[in-house]
């Protein structure tokens, strides 16, 4: 069996807690940062599209916490391709 072979047993996903948990400590970092550093800022600035390319779950997470904290409203969400409904 080589690395390539190898996938990831359902059982080893981490719980939808946990991945908001990460999610939201990622995203306030990096408006911390950018708010407050004199230094290159650019990764943070580009966050959310990182965080969507992590995975579809990190996407989804990512969206709403976003939308929830800037409270932006649902209207405006649905018109925008970027955005995830989390059920």
């Amino acid at each position: 069996m080589t690395e390539d072979d190898w996938t990831p047993r359902r059982e080893l996903a981490l719980p939808n807690e946990l991945l908001h948990k990460i999610v939201l400590l990622v995203i306030t970092e990096s408006v911390h940062t950018i708010c407050l550093s004199t230094e290159d800022t650019t990764w943070e600035k580009n966050i959310m599209d990182t965080l969507y390319q992590v995975s579809p779950a990190f996407k989804a997470i990512s969206g709403e916490l976003a939308a929830k904290a800037f409270d932006i409203p649902k209207s405006i969400r649905e018109d925008d391709e970027k955005w995830v409904q989390v059920d």
